[in-house]
C-alpha cells in the first residue's frame, strides 16, 4: 500500500461511474443485503443537476480507482448577513484497500482537508453533515468538525387520539409545487433567522426532479384559495422501525391552524398507511418543536436506535457556534436521511 500513489483532485467530466463503482462497493459492504445499488440518474441529479451546483473532491489512484471521495451538495441560505452558500456533506468515502498503510492523517482526511480548502477558497458559509462515529471521530481530529447538537426526535405513536381538522383550512394532496411556494417561503422566513432557502427553484430540484420523487408526498393547507402551509411527507421510509416522515413543515407561526390542519392530515396519512409511528426533526428551540409536542408527540432519543448529530465546520466569520445552536432552523429535509 505505501507504495501506491494517488492525485487528490476536483471532480471531472467522467469521473461518476468510477466513483459510483468505489461508492456501491463501499456501502454494499456497510450496509449488508439491503442495499440497493445508486444509479447513474440518481447521481446525476444529487451533484449535475443541482442549480447551485457540486462539491468533489477525489483521492484517484494510478490505474484510475477512486480511492476515496469527499463530496458536498451546495444550498443557498438566508441568514441575517444575507443569503449564503451552505455545503451539505454527504457520500465521504475510502475504497476498502486504501484505507490502511498510510500514514497518519490518512487518505479520507486528506480528500476533506482539500475539499474544506476548495470551499473556503470559493467563500461557503459553512459545510455541515450528519456523520456516522467513524467520520465524524476523524473529522473532530483533522477537519475542524464541530459538533452542533445531538438529533432528538419528535414521534407520535399511532395509539394517539385523531387530531381535528381546523375550521378554515383545506388539505390538498398536490401533484406539483403550488404556483405561490415562493409567497409561503417568504412568510415563513419573517419568523427564522437562519435556514436553507425554501424556494420554488430549491423544492422542485430536491423533491420533485428527484429520481426518488414518487416516495415524497406534497401536502398544502389552503385557506381562500391561497396556501398557507406545505407539508411533504416520506411515507415508505423513516430513521426509526415503522415510521413515516415529516420531511419538510412550512407555516407561518402566527398561523397555527395551517399547522394544525398539515399535521391532521399527516396523522390520518400515518393510519391509511399503516405506519405505527410518525417522526420529525426540528431544533429544540423552535416554534414547531413545542406546537408538535403540543399535538401529542414525544420526544425520543436518536440514540435509542442510531445515534445522529448534527456537526458542522464555519467558514464565515460571521457564523458563530452559538448563533447556529440558537437561530439555524432545520428539518429533515436538509439531510440525506430522508
Amino acid at each position: 500500500m505505501r507504495g501506491r500513489t494517488f492525485e487528490i483532485r476536483g471532480y471531472r467530466p467522467g469521473d461518476e461511474r468510477r466513483i459510483l463503482t468505489t461508492f456501491n462497493r463501499v456501502f454494499r459492504e456497510e450496509c449488508g443485503k439491503q442495499y440497493v445499488d445508486r444509479t447513474l440518474q440518481q447521481w446525476t441529479w444529487q451533484y449535475l443537476d443541482n442549480p447551485e451546483g457540486h462539491r468533489i473532491t477525489l483521492a484517484v489512484g494510478e490505474d484510475g480507482t477512486v480511492a476515496s471521495q469527499y463530496a458536498g451538495v451546495p444550498v443557498r441560505a438566508d441568514t441575517p448577513w444575507g443569503c449564503m452558500r451552505f455545503v451539505h456533506c454527504v457520500d465521504s468515502m475510502t475504497h476498502p484497500e486504501w484505507r490502511e498503510g498510510l500514514p497518519a492523517p490518512g487518505l479520507f482526511a486528506r480528500t476533506g482537508s482539500a475539499f474544506g480548502d476548495q470551499c473556503l477558497r470559493l467563500g461557503e458559509g459553512l459545510c455541515y453533515g450528519f456523520p456516522v462515529d467513524t467520520a465524524f471521530g476523524i473529522g473532530r481530529h483533522h477537519l475542524g468538525y464541530e459538533m452542533m447538537c445531538v438529533v432528538d426526535y419528535l414521534i407520535r405513536d399511532h395509539a394517539q387520539p385523531t387530531l381535528p381538522m381546523p375550521d378554515g383550512v383545506v388539505v390538498r394532496r398536490l401533484d406539483e409545487l403550488p404556483a405561490d411556494v415562493d409567497q409561503l417561503y417568504e412568510t415563513v422566513l419573517l419568523d427564522k433567522r437562519c435556514l436553507v432557502r425554501r424556494d420554488h427553484r430549491y423544492l422542485r430540484w430536491r423533491y420533485r426532479d428527484n429520481p426518488d420523487r414518487g416516495a415524497y408526498e406534497l401536502w398544502a393547507a389552503l385557506r381562500d384559495g391561497h396556501v398557507r402551509g406545505l407539508i411533504v411527507l416520506r411515507p415508505d421510509r423513516g430513521l426509526v422501525p415503522d415510521a413515516m416522515t415529516i420531511v419538510e413543515l412550512l407555516a407561518a407561526e402566527c398561523d397555527r391552524d395551517a399547522l394544525d390542519a398539515l399535521v391532521a392530515a399527516a396523522t390520518a396519512r400515518q393510519r391509511a398507511v399503516g405506519r405505527q409511528r410518525l417522526l420529525a426533526v426540528f431544533p429544540q428551540w423552535s416554534h414547531e418543536w413545542r406546537a408538535l409536542q403540543q399535538l401529542g408527540f414525544e420526544v425520543a432519543p436518536s440514540a435509542n436506535w442510531l445515534q445522529r448529530r448534527l456537526v458542522h465546520s464555519i467558514h464565515s466569520h460571521r457564523l458563530t457556534p452559538g448563533f447556529l445552536a440558537t437561530s439555524w432552523w432545520f428539518t429533515l429535509g436538509d439531510s440525506d436521511l430522508a
